[in-house]
């Protein structure tokens, strides 16, 4: 009877501190439920008014706002067509989400473009676009058409480019034995095409195109030496004398002179014979000992009968 008592005042003491416990703890949960519905809405209001703002016109920015720094070697047929991509929207949100990621992509893919450098957002509605443009490198010309290419030999199309440049119209590329044209913005695979660049590289890098005037180079013949012993590659000057050079590198032939060891044979024909080599008909600088032929004289030649 005395163990009842006892469990019985123990339950009893529990209940009403339990029920003293709620009368605490509910005003509490209540004030924390109203504190916390205010907090929400004032959330969801400013979330609201900042989607709204963010709406707004001044906030739109289209691609005719875009700004671009454009190259001297561009023509203004770029700068127009560049804002005018097919892929881009009419208008963009400055608060977008990724805004400037989607813009690198898109003009990542344009086949002018070699990098896109940044995309920096000008508030409250320009972007500001900084493009690494590939630039032509070299002319190449094929009978009366002509073409361009850039320093990895990758095709560009001509209309967007100034072609009067001296950093790339001289000396030009010349071959009459082409294979087929590449998409645009893609490599030129052809032997010839990348045998001529690097020996342009080469010509400009130590002047020789200046100080030899030679106006273009020739080839036709790369990698197809035959028993004729014809020039794989041949470099024309504007007195119409022709510098044999023999094979690229890229032709792995054996005992073949350097570019550097071809360019001290023509330094040597030179000292005799004047950097304008306009008394020569040709030189040939692909051996250990350099040779030429001057253009016979018009009193030498016998009269015919």
């Amino acid at each position: 009877m005395f163990q009842f008592s006892t469990l019985t005042v123990f339950v009893n003491t529990i209940t009403v501190k339990i029920h003293a416990f709620r009368r605490t703890l509910y005003p509490f949960f209540f004030r924390f439920a109203v504190f916390s519905s205010i907090i929400i809405l004032i959330l969801w209001g400013i979330q609201k008014v900042w989607y709204s703002l963010t709406e707004l016109n001044i906030f739109k920015v289209s691609p005719a706002t875009f700004s671009f720094h454009t190259p001297s070697w561009m023509n203004d047929h770029f700068a127009d067509d560049i804002k005018r991509i097919a892929t881009l929207s009419d208008q963009y949100g400055m608060y977008e989400n990724n805004l400037t990621q989607k813009i690198a992509d898109i003009y990542g893919s344009v086949v002018l473009v070699k990098n896109v450098d940044s995309v920096k957002r000008i508030f409250p509605n320009k972007l500001a676009i900084k493009l690494e443009l590939r630039k032509p490198m070299a002319i190449v010309k094929n009978r009366n058409n002509t073409y361009l290419v850039d320093h990895e030999g990758v095709f560009l199309p001509k209309e967007y480019y100034a072609l009067k440049n001296t950093e790339y119209d001289s000396p030009y590329i010349q071959s009459s034995k082409l294979a087929r044209l590449p998409l645009y913005g893609t490599e030129w695979n052809d032997k010839g095409i990348k045998a001529g660049i690097e020996l342009v590289k080469f010509l400009r890098a130590n002047n020789i195109h200046n100080l030899f005037k030679v106006v273009a180079v020739d080839v036709s013949n790369v990698c197809k030496r035959r028993s004729t012993g014809k020039s794989d590659i041949i470099l024309w000057t504007e007195n119409n004398t022709q510098i044999r050079w023999g094979c690229s590198p890229l032709c792995n032939e054996q005992n073949e002179l350097s570019n550097e060891e071809k360019l001290q044979n023509l330094l040597s024909i030179a000292k005799t014979e004047g950097t304008n080599l306009k008394l020569m008909e040709y030189v040939d600088v692909r051996w250990k000992k350099p040779s030429g032929k001057r253009w016979a004289k018009m009193n030498d030649v016998a009269e015919e009968p």
